[in-house]
């Protein structure tokens, strides 16, 4: 983006420059948004110091005098359901807002596969089409990482749901904003705050942390972070890299290298047809020039330059032909180019059957200010390991992208940053409640995971100063190994942690997809059932829908005999086995060994029975990372997994 047309962007959006006159609103404020019915609207902003402000909707009106650092506040009668209505801010200039709804909002949170969009659900193709409903409103909050609390998100605004605003966003959280749209008949907004890959103490307040001595530490851990590291938290970092002389590598001697692109005829074209390209949608102050001289002194190097935070990506992207298919490489073993100036970067190969990102790669390179060749070798190229695992297709082949980076590389990301940068905008905004899907990266800390998760509702909750706040939390999916024998899992441990939480903490709700992950994909793509589980609970509950809106839960174990009698709430019209007979559990005696065990429902319970164990001492069901189970009610749900011992786990007592 030139400097001038980004200038103009900023402008437009800024929250603490008045660019074009005071009084100036948050970004959740723009045409199209949801309020929350039934509660006081709060509007607020900044102006100038003893500005006079009046805001207005529905024949409501309000008024304040901005305090001498310039914000004001103010709060309007809370409305039933409806509109469409206007919004109207005046001060020394008049903000009018359209098409105003009121109605249910829900913040949609987590890492990435609450980010994960409609367009790569399963359906998706009848779905997207499908996706025009104009009571529903979808707002991204812009990634950001922050030190400190922001007042304000990123530029961003209202959309109105359609196919082509849905499809980018969130999966689950489209479906679940369906349901209860269909069902309560009011309309629905939904504030997408998410960011693959994050864990969970990156969106807790730091004061939350610091108050629990036991949580205290995770704090303290971005204190041993360096000096810059904790400078590029906030502030963005130069970088300035140059590419030439791309070049083939035969596999033989047989066959004369190709000499892929040099950029002397000044453009980004590659002698298979195909071209370089560079994309700057998520880092507005980079650019991608054809700059001279390139190695050696003549014609044209690729250069990629600008500023990067921890936010941005900044990636060129080489498709080797003109119609962008697979090209077939088999016949050569890397590719060599060539590589200048100050940053970092990582070459990653691009293949057809690969859509989750977990394209193969090399090592991440710094740069230097001389040219120095580097030489990608085919064979040495690997997956980072959290996508799904798939063969490197050489014969299909569709170009490859340069990652560039800093010279911090991959920094570590602070500690309630997220929280600071993504949550603390919205708190001022009435809303109904929350849906979190993470996880996956505290896995292997999930016994921690039973204090980080109250401690991430708490801190919610208090800083909204909304303590009865709506938490409905996904419980992680089965993926991994599937085991042979009873054993120790983490990600097991991790939805136990989630269920606790529900457990103990009052207003949290638990979608169950323990049937609906996927073994091979860390991403799986049935996000229906997750939006409709979710929405179950709050209709359920908050909603009071006299429905049937969670499969069995765990209550109680009664030994007998040989035998164990398993209790569970929410058996709904009754319990039952898909698919065949019930499959499982495992038991226990005073020996702590597990072995699998014949169950059987009898009524509302189960009975459990290992004839290699006598005295038993302890029933788990669904234990594993992805285990075979099988245990539903009537209605649909599947049981949630669980243990009855509290002995010892892989992730800690």
């Amino acid at each position: 983006m030139k400097p001038l047309r980004f200038a103009v962007v900023a402008c437009l959006f800024a929250w603490s420059v008045n660019c074009w006159g005071d009084p100036v609103l948050p970004s959740l404020f723009s045409d199209h948004m949801v309020l929350q019915q039934g509660r006081n609207i709060h509007v607020w902003g900044k102006a100038d110091p003893a500005e006079k402000i009046a805001a207005s909707i529905a024949g409501h009106t309000a008024s304040t005098t901005a305090e001498t650092n310039g914000r004001w506040s103010v709060r309007l009668s809370g409305l039933p359901a409806g509109g469409p209505f206007t919004l109207i801010v005046r001060g020394n200039r008049e903000i009018v807002l359209k098409d105003v709804l009121i109605g249910e909002v829900w913040v949609a949170s987590g890492q990435s596969n609450m980010a994960f969009g409609l367009s790569g659900a399963e359906g998706a193709a009848v779905e997207v089409p499908k996706a025009d409903y104009p009571q529903i409103r979808l707002f991204t909050v812009p990634k950001r990482i922050a030190l400190s609390p922001q007042e304000n998100t990123l530029p961003a605004v209202w959309q109105i749901c359609t196919p082509d605003t849905a499809k980018n966003f969130s999966a689950v959280a489209y479906f679940f904003a369906r349901e209860i749209h269909k069902s309560l008949n009011v309309p629905v907004g939904v504030i997408e705050s998410a960011w693959p890959g994050t864990t969970i103490e990156t969106w807790i307040g730091p004061d939350t942390l610091r108050a629990d001595p036991e949580l205290k530490p995770v704090l303290d851990e971005w204190n041993h972070a360096s000096a810059a590291e904790k400078s590029f938290a906030e502030n963005p970092l130069p970088f300035e890299l140059e590419f030439d002389d791309f070049e083939l590598i035969p596999a033989s001697t047989d066959l004369e290298k190709n000499a892929l692109a040099n950029f002397d005829d000044g453009t980004s074209r590659t002698s298979m047809g195909g071209w370089f390209s560079y994309g700057w949608a998520d880092a507005l102050d980079t650019r991608f020039d054809l700059v001279t001289p390139g190695r050696g002194g003549g014609g044209f190097a690729a250069r990629v330059t600008g500023r990067l935070d921890g936010a941005q990506d900044s990636t060129l992207r080489c498709r080797y032909k003109l119609d962008g298919l697979p090209a077939d490489l088999s016949s050569y073993a890397g590719i060599r180019f060539w590589v200048r100036g100050h940053g970092s970067f990582r070459f990653r190969s691009l293949q057809p059957t690969i859509t989750d990102y977990d394209n193969y790669g090399a090592p991440v390179l710094k740069a230097s200010a001389d040219w120095q060749p580097v030489t990608v070798w085919f064979r040495d190229l690997r997956q980072d390991g959290w996508g799904v695992v798939l063969p490197f297709t050489q014969d299909a082949l569709s170009g490859f992208l340069i990652e560039n980076m800093t010279i911090l590389e991959y920094p570590p990301m602070p500690v309630s940053g997220l929280y600071e940068g993504m949550i603390t905008p919205l708190l001022p905004y009435a809303f109904r409640g929350a849906i979190w899907y993470q996880g996956e990266s505290n896995a292997l800390k999930a016994h921690q995971y039973r204090k980080l998760l109250p401690t991430l509702i708490e801190s919610w909750r208090t800083s909204s100063k909304n303590e009865n706040l709506e938490f409905l939390i996904v419980q992680l999916p089965n993926h991994g190994a599937i085991p042979d024998q009873p054993g120790g899992s983490a990600w097991a441990e991790l939805r136990e942690a989630q269920f606790l939480t529900v457990k103990h903490v009052p207003d949290t709700g638990l979608a169950v997809t323990i049937d609906v992950g996927d073994p091979g994909d860390l991403h799986p793509h049935r996000k229906l059932e997750v939006g409709q589980r979710l929405a179950l609970w709050a209709l359920g509950t908050m909603y009071k829908k006299t429905i049937v809106y969670s499969g069995p839960l765990f209550e109680g174990m009664k030994v007998e005999g040989q035998k164990t009698r398993i209790h569970f709430t929410h058996v709904g019209a009754g319990l039952e086995a898909r698919g065949g007979d019930l499959q499982g559990f495992a038991v226990a005696g005073a020996d702590r060994k597990f072995h699998w065990a014949d169950a059987r429902i009898e009524g509302d319970t189960v009975i459990v029975l290992s004839r290699e164990v006598a005295s038993p001492v302890a029933v788990r069901y669904a234990w594993a990372d992805s285990p075979r189970c099988n245990l539903f009610n009537k209605d649909g749900l599947p049981a949630s997994p669980f243990r009855t011992d509290n002995w010892p786990g892989i992730t800690g007592q």
